[in-house]
């Protein structure tokens, strides 16, 4: 077994998770500043309604931009609640296994010289 390649595979394995999560981090923030930018652009543009019941195409691509913000903040206030959640717990975990762990002579490293 060669050790070396299998920490060089690992290694590989997890610089491309991150490459991923660095991927969609970009696009996840892309998205929010490109739909907002739009919106910002064309607020106040000019109707071009076409026929009697005819829509906006500026409006419909707006309505979509607005509805594409909603669930990015969605998502993030989601991701942002279950991190809160998950550091909560850990920190409560660590507080309770530090309090409630067995402390004894030996683990304390006390030492009886009687």
């Amino acid at each position: 077994m060669n050790c070396g390649a299998e920490i060089v595979s690992l290694y590989k394995k997890q610089s491309a998770k991150r490459l991923i999560a660095l991927a969609v981090c970009i696009l996840f923030i892309a998205g929010s500043i490109l739909s907002a930018a739009f919106i910002f652009a064309h607020i106040d543009h000019d109707h071009d309604h076409d026929g009697a019941d005819g829509g906006c195409a500026v409006c419909v691509w707006i309505s979509a931009a607005v509805n594409l913000l909603k669930s990015l903040f969605a998502a993030f206030v989601g991701a942002a609640v279950g991190m809160w959640r998950f550091f909560a717990m850990r920190s409560g975990l660590r507080a309770v296994r530090y309090y409630t762990g067995s402390l004894s002579l030996v683990c304390l490293k006390v030492r009886m010289n009687n």
